[in-house]
């Protein structure tokens, strides 16, 4: 037996797939990370748990919580881990998982996080071909983000409708565009600063705000963060996700 298809889960379990699991609850809770090595019926055969961190320990016949991650959502069920007798190797058992369902939509989730962000809002675009025009670049700090946007802080004259270039620090190490295109679609005033919630502009709805030859002022990796940016975008923000969880802050 390769795979094991659960209820409601979108795609069966597979061996060598990784699971999270935790004891406990709150802020005490012991988070493990395995590997499925086999199926018993419907139980699952799993590798010793890795500890990552927490203060409740694993013993046998606890009960756990598995996480199963998907490319729509973190699925969520439950079950009891007992060792395995059956096998030379020191494996566990996780009797049939009990109580599967959906707890987070995969899909431009939106995490709390804090990254240096520069922006610059994009005006006059013939005049750029003088240096002496280019635009003005404002530091800033996220908020929040997810694959379609984020939210920042941002100066008095920031307003809905402004289109952005933004440099966000931490992308290029996640093999995104080191300055997208963006729209700034509300503006607010939180605890005496002015808070800009932006949305990314992928390279397919470019030619809805620029025409070709505003594009060609324009800096060539904006039109690098396609689908495929956005789905590796969608990702970061997902393990994000995942370590503040892991961590007892979700």
């Amino acid at each position: 037996m390769v795979e094991l298809t659960l209820p409601r889960l979108t795609q069966p379990l597979i061996l060598w797939e990784k699971l999270e699991l935790i004891v406990g609850e709150g802020t005490q809770a012991g988070h493990y990370t395995t590997r499925i090595e086999d199926f018993s019926g419907r139980a699952i055969v799993i590798s010793p748990p890795e500890f990552i961190g927490g203060h409740t320990l694993l013993s046998d016949r606890a009960e756990v919580m598995i996480l199963i991650t998907r490319d729509d959502a973190i699925y969520q069920c439950y079950s009891r881990i007992t060792r395995y007798p059956a096998s030379e190797k020191k494996l566990f058992l996780l009797v049939p998982p009990q109580g599967i369902k959906r707890v987070q939509r995969r899909q431009f989730v939106r995490v709390e996080v804090f990254e240096r962000i520069e922006y610059a809002r994009i005006i006059n675009l013939p005049e750029w071909e003088n240096r002496e025009n280019l635009p003005k670049w404002y530091q800033s700090l996220t908020s929040d983000i997810s694959g379609s946007g984020v939210l920042m802080s941002a100066d008095e004259d920031t307003k809905p409708g402004d289109l952005l270039l933004l440099k966000i620090g931490v992308f290029p190490e996640q093999n995104l565009p080191e300055i997208m295109a963006a729209v700034c679609r509300r503006v607010f005033t939180q605890d005496d600063q002015v808070m800009a919630g932006v949305e990314f502009l992928t390279v397919d709805r470019l030619t809805r705000h620029f025409s070709i030859d505003d594009l060609k002022r324009l800096p060539r990796s904006i039109q690098d963060f396609d689908r495929g940016s956005q789905n590796r975008l969608v990702n970061y923000v997902f393990q994000r996700q995942i370590e503040l969880r892991q961590k007892g802050l979700l």
